[in-house]
């Protein structure tokens, strides 16, 4: 990791990750380039989301599955 100066990236690069990650539900794609952290999101930056289960986890550690951002349902972070 680069320790000093700015970090160089790209639109392509920058557009690609944001894709990736709402195709997670960690951010929705409002168009035009525009994103929104969700609250998978949120709970995820928080370590409050364990994305390998998909689970929100409390403070007494009990795991509670996520929500879909798009339909309200609970989400399993795209797998089947």
């Amino acid at each position: 990791m680069k320790k000093e100066g700015p970090i160089r990236y790209s639109r392509v690069q920058v557009h690609r990750r944001c894709k990736k990650l709402a195709e997670k539900g960690l951010v929705k794609d409002l168009g035009n380039g525009i994103y929104m952290i969700t609250d998978d999101g949120e709970a995820y930056l928080d370590g409050r989301l364990d994305t390998e289960n998909w689970t929100y986890i409390d403070d007494d550690s009990d795991a509670v599955e996520s929500q879909d951002p798009t339909n309200g349902e609970t989400s399993n972070g795209g797998t089947t």
